[in-house]
């Protein structure tokens, strides 16, 4: 498979590639669902995307944003500029996202936070408004069920989406998964508070999952949950 083609998931659910991330399309019916929108100068990318699995932008009615990294949220304003497509995102990451608040920086080691400030700042893109605030349990609007899941620790505001009649969950930057072979938490160095990030995937392990979509790793089409479990009781036993 070429770097830049489509990478299916399961029937209704592909992810196409754009500048620094994973977006997860879900398809049903005449509609889409967007989930991320990649860093400024990602639209096209994306549209392009789209349209090789055969799915115009004009059905695209939400962005839903995982958590406000530029990787996520900064190619939305472009994304969504004169179309009808709400954006979605927790309600804690809203005024973020909109510039109403300054963007926290995701650098978690203070000199590489200095460092990155500027380029942090340049690659800012425009502020868009978020139609709808989320919250934990929420349902999205769409023809199948997909739900929220509130797992604040990478960012305040980071969230899961749960789709039960799939049984897929979509992750954001909650875990890594290394080189399609080992689960990992998210990333030490750009998470806000990993004791947090490990209690919101324990809270995960609650949902009936088997398949699992990242923005930075190949999906994991079966046996995530148990992954995840395995995990969890590997560094629940490395603590005590």
């Amino acid at each position: 498979m070429k770097l830049g083609n489509p990478i299916p998931v399961m029937e209704g659910v592909f992810q196409v590639r754009a500048i620094g991330t994973r977006v997860t399309v879900l398809v049903d019916g005449n509609q889409a669902l967007l989930v991320d929108a990649g860093m400024r100068g990602s639209a096209a990318m994306i549209a392009g995307g789209l349209e090789a699995i055969g799915v115009s932008m004009s059905t695209v009615r939400t962005l839903v944003i995982t958590h406000h990294h530029l990787d996520h949220a900064a190619g939305a304003a472009e994304l969504v500029a004169g179309r009808d497509i709400a954006v979605m995102a927790h309600r804690s990451e809203a005024g973020v996202i909109a510039g109403r608040e300054r963007m926290p920086n995701p650098m978690r080691n203070r000199l590489m936070a200095r460092l990155a400030t500027p380029v942090i700042e340049m690659a800012a893109g425009s502020p868009v408004e978020v139609d709808v605030e989320l919250e934990d349990g929420d349902a999205i609007p769409f023809p199948s069920p997909v739900r929220v899941a509130h797992i604040p620790g990478h960012t305040a505001g980071s969230i899961a989406l749960f789709l039960p009649d799939k049984k897929l969950l979509i992750v954001g930057d909650a875990l890594q998964y290394k080189f399609g072979l080992k689960l990992d938490p998210p990333a030490p160095g750009v998470t806000m508070d990993m004791e947090q990030a490990m209690s919101s995937l324990n809270k995960l392990l609650d949902l009936d999952f088997d398949a699992v979509c990242f923005s930075h790793f190949p999906p994991m089409r079966a046996g995530a949950r148990a992954a995840l479990r395995r995990m969890m009781d590997q560094r629940a036993s490395q603590r005590r």
